[in-house]
């Protein structure tokens, strides 16, 4: 069975606004790398059915990506920036998705805390095209498990100057929906 992970309430009835279609498990994790991993380590643990996982969720895009807002991606790999000077790390997608896509591969960071200045932003940027918060933690409790999974994300804003008033939610999540609708 596919586990499509969210990591909020939000996301996940902005994707699916007439609930989760029949056939396919969902899970809320919270927002971070700690909820994350402890809520799927409960959800694989001892549960033999999820034989693939799909994240979906917004990301913020940094300036020097070229990518648009609303634009959905593809993560091929995701790694724990502010973790990287100490402990080298970088975490794969470990499938596709089960549908024919143009979706752009990108490289994501997974960060404790959204950037907020520009500086920032570009010095970020010169490591990953995107940052979430839970999706290197995905990955890897995705690998830990033995479970294939595959990331996506639109961008709601571009991570910089932090402005939460000024992310486009509400369209990037509309965008994650009709990838999905025409294709499950």
């Amino acid at each position: 069975m596919t586990l499509f992970v969210f990591a909020t309430e939000l996301e996940q009835s902005g994707v699916f606004p007439n609930g989760v279609p029949a056939g396919y498990d969902c899970v809320i994790t919270g927002v971070g790398i700690i909820a994350t991993a402890l809520t799927l380590s409960k959800k694989f643990s001892g549960n033999k059915e999820i034989d693939f996982a799909i994240q979906i969720g917004i990301a913020g895009a940094y300036s020097n990506s070229n990518l648009k807002i609303g634009e959905v991606v593809n993560v091929k790999s995701d790694l724990l920036l502010e973790f990287k000077p100490w402990e080298p790390n970088e975490f794969f997608a470990s499938a596709d998705l089960p549908f024919k896509n143009d979706l752009q591969p990108v490289k994501s960071a997974t960060v404790l805390h959204c950037t907020d200045t520009d500086e920032i932003g570009l010095q970020r940027g010169t490591e990953a095209q995107i940052e979430t918060m839970e999706g290197a933690a995905f990955f890897a409790t995705c690998r830990e498990y033995g479970v294939p999974s595959v990331q996506i994300r639109a961008v709601s804003n571009i991570a910089a100057k932090y402005n939460k008033d000024d992310w486009c939610i509400e369209s990037a999540l509309a965008a994650l929906s009709e990838l999905f609708k025409g294709n499950l």
